[in-house]
């Protein structure tokens, strides 16, 4: 599956955790929190030490171009990687259980 490569990016500055993106919402995320990151989401991408948030984008553009289980949606290490980055525990200036409240009831 194939995202508008401004999409892509906008994506990378929020998993990057960087302003104004991000808002106050997803941390920022160094160069080895950027390989933990992927390594949650049961990817073996390492950052390489270039521009974060290029290569985060160059790496969700590798990781939508890998199969689905499902037609018509973006592959299971792309939906991996938006379930790590929505992880309720990850959230900063949200209230923890906003998550909890409104979707697992």
């Amino acid at each position: 599956m194939k995202f508008k490569n401004r999409t892509v990016s906008q994506l990378s500055e929020i998993i990057c955790g960087n302003q104004p993106l991000s808002g106050n919402f997803f941390p920022y995320r160094s160069s080895s929190i950027i390989s933990q990151f992927f390594h949650d989401a049961e990817t073996d991408y390492t950052h390489d030490g270039s521009t974060r948030s290029h290569w985060v984008a160059n790496t969700l553009t590798e990781i939508l171009t890998l199969p689905s289980s499902y037609h018509g949606f973006p592959s299971d290490t792309f939906l991996e990687v938006i379930k790590v980055l929505m992880d309720p525990a990850e959230a900063t200036n949200e209230d923890p259980d906003l998550y909890t409240q409104h979707y697992c009831t």
